[in-house]
């Protein structure tokens, strides 16, 4: 996949954190809208937003992280002052009092504009993590670094959040 027909943005996003996860989708979703090629590379505790199921594993221990790892972007807590899980429950309270987009609306906006998804291979095979269990998007590929790496050395933006 070439950027080089318009400018693009490369966005490596490592956090599963609400607050983190809204300025990712927010900043691929506004790129694409004004032109960009927007990529969104999804990698460790980022992975949670592209998760729609659990799953299950044979090893105990990626089977616990599994476990732990949110499913879905409405799971996600705060960086700072979540309280377990309170914080997120009071930013989600606000989010919908101002009238604002949603991580998971954002999400689907982000997909009604063609942002390119790209779930880490290697941390899917670290937790056991199977393509099956991502949600289903046109855009969405699973790929390595180098994937990445490729993308972000022609992209004009590169951010990691």
């Amino acid at each position: 996949m070439s950027t080089q027909d318009k400018p693009s943005i490369c966005i490596i996003l490592f956090s599963g954190d609400l607050d983190k996860a809204l300025s990712a989708l927010a900043l691929a979703w506004t790129a694409a809208g004004e032109g960009f090629s927007a990529h969104i590379f999804f990698t460790f505790w980022g992975l949670a937003l592209l998760r729609k199921e659990r799953g299950r594993d044979r090893n105990p221990l990626a089977h616990l992280f599994k476990l732990l790892l949110p499913v879905g972007p409405e799971k996600l807590g705060l960086s700072r002052m979540n309280f377990g899980g309170l914080g997120a429950r009071m930013m989600n309270k606000l989010i919908r009092f101002r009238r604002t987009e949603t991580v998971g609306q954002l999400l689907k906006m982000a997909m009604e504009r063609h942002v390119h998804f790209i779930a880490c291979q290697g941390t899917m095979e670290i937790i056991g993590l199977k393509k099956t269990e991502l949600i289903s998007y046109e855009n969405l590929t699973v790929g390595d670094v180098t994937t990445f790496l490729q993308l972000a050395k022609e992209a004009q933006i590169q951010l990691f959040i």
